[in-house]
């Protein structure tokens, strides 16, 4: 038993690992895959205020240069001059200091004349740009107007991000500014910044998702677990146990209702069954027993000349007996398997039902049983397949034979209003109950076990009589009342063609 329950624990277990593993993992690739693409947009925002940025100052720089030509040009004041120089300086160093980013202006054939490293009252650049020349190509592609891209080669170190405009004199170009940020080192610690943050934002959602997982796949894995020990003793045929209504997940209380309601109906169907193997094995071996001793009572001279056409009679009747229940049940295979055909024709029910009753005539005058209800009937017509309406007439009224008690009454109605042919059967006696009248319809399905009424049956007629209605597209109720009546009733649609 102990060896039992930690195998049961260990497949629980098994479960909830399995599904808040696999959740996990969907969550972290899901995490994973929002990290490339918040770096993707953090380097398109990157690109972009670094683009506005550098035209920005790109601009500014074109200005100061622009006042510098036009004090160097109209030498009004050498002092205005330097002024003018000393501004371009002061630009390009605040400017190149305050972004980190690297600022330089070239003449058009590309020597640099003034960059941000450049100290005040000095040109042609820095120690770095003094012999520093922008290749022809560049040269040439900004002469054709401003422009910003991404650029790796001989003169740009691989990631820079450069922007580049002419100076015009008017329609002249005189002059190049360019405007370079080190991509690495620029979009590196800005993307660093914004991962860490979100790092360890995604710390703290991580680990309240994996709680809620592991919650979640709980509450859904332990209710599976259970059903699925359910369901493995419903394959063993152990229809006792049955799953909990009351978990938080409503598709999960469906499922368990339904799961509990499967078990139900498999619980009745394996009591009918056995019912059926049970009364079938008995009413087959009970007429059996009987003709094979009267056969040899015959035989063996047990049984007197003069008493043997008695015996044969009896034997003849329990071979009828055994015919019928056999006749039972391969209508009902035929009528599951849909091997019957309806064969409608329109003919009068209530000649059908007094023909049928003259076929019970001798035990009907033997018990004195009081038929009622012809006179009022007359005749009503029914469309249905004759035949098939003669096995649920025939059971019916057998029915009411075998339960009436001495003196009693069998009532007959049948009417037709034009849409509906409905007939009935009713007879006094001890009745059913309401436990039992909601079942009696059921295949095997044998009424009050306890008493002697059927010792003859198996319990297939009234479920072949529903099943023959239901074919028709019509309906077969029972209605009783203990120690008065039960009635049997059918209505069929009416169909004039």
């Amino acid at each position: 038993m102990a060896k039992r329950k930690r195998i049961r624990r260990r497949k629980k277990a098994g479960i909830l690992r399995k599904y808040f593993f696999r959740s996990a993992v969907t969550v972290v690739a899901g995490f994973i895959a929002l990290c490339f693409i918040m770096m993707f947009f953090i380097g398109s925002q990157w690109w972009d205020e670094k683009n506005i940025s550098l035209n920005r100052n790109v601009n500014n720089i074109s200005e100061a240069y622009i006042s510098l030509s036009i004090h160097k040009n109209s030498q009004k004041s050498k002092a205005e001059a330097v002024a003018a120089e000393t501004t371009l300086h002061n630009v390009l160093n605040t400017m190149g200091k305050a972004t980190l980013s690297e600022y330089f202006i070239t003449d058009i054939k590309g020597d640099v004349v003034y960059c941000s490293d450049c100290e005040a009252g000095k040109t042609h650049g820095c120690e770095n740009h003094r012999n520093y020349h922008v290749a022809e190509e560049h040269i040439n592609r900004a002469l054709k107007g401003k422009f910003s891209d991404y650029i790796g080669d001989e003169d740009f170190e691989i990631g820079s991000f450069v922007v580049v405009a002419p100076i015009m004199d008017g329609d002249t170009p005189v002059a190049i500014v360019f405007g370079v940020e080190d991509a690495i080192t620029g979009l590196v610690p800005y993307s660093v910044r914004i991962i860490e943050s979100f790092f360890y934002s995604l710390i703290i959602a991580l680990i309240a998702v994996f709680v809620a997982l592991f919650v979640i796949t709980r509450d859904v894995a332990v209710p599976l677990s259970d059903m699925q020990k359910i369901t493995d003793h419903y394959a063993k045929g152990d229809f006792d146990h049955k799953a909990k209504e009351n978990y938080k997940n409503r598709e999960l209380n469906d499922f368990a209702k339904a799961l509990n309601k499967m078990g139900y109906e498999l619980k009745i169907n394996e009591d009918s069954r056995k019912s059926f193997v049970a009364n079938v094995s008995h009413e087959l071996k009970t007429p059996m027993t009987s003709i094979g001793g009267f056969i040899d009572g015959i035989m063996d001279g047990t049984i007197p000349p003069n008493e043997e056409k008695k015996y044969l009679g009896i034997v003849s009747n329990e071979v009828k007996r055994l015919s019928r229940m056999v006749v039972s049940m391969l209508n009902l295979s035929k009528i599951e398997a849909g091997e019957i055909e309806l064969s409608p024709i329109i003919y009068d029910v209530s000649a059908q039902v007094f023909e049928t009753l003259l076929s019970f005539e001798k035990i009907i005058n033997d018990k004195h049983i009081e038929i009622e209800g012809f006179e009022e009937i007359g005749s009503v017509m029914m469309r249905a397949d004759k035949d098939l309406v003669q096995q649920v007439i025939y059971n019916l009224i057998d029915n009411a034979v075998k339960f009436t008690p001495e003196k009693g009454t069998i009532t007959v109605f049948a009417e037709n209003d034009g849409e509906i042919t409905k007939v009935s059967i009713r007879n006094s006696g001890p009745g059913i109950s309401e436990e039992e009248i909601a079942r009696i319809f059921e295949r095997f399905y044998k009424v009050d076990k306890s008493r002697s009424y059927d010792t003859k049956g198996v319990g297939l007629g009234l479920y072949i009589v529903k099943t023959i209605i239901n074919m028709h597209d019509g309906e077969i109720y029972a209605t009783s009342k203990q120690g008065e009546y039960t009635e049997f009733a059918f209505e069929i649609p009416y169909i004039d063609e």
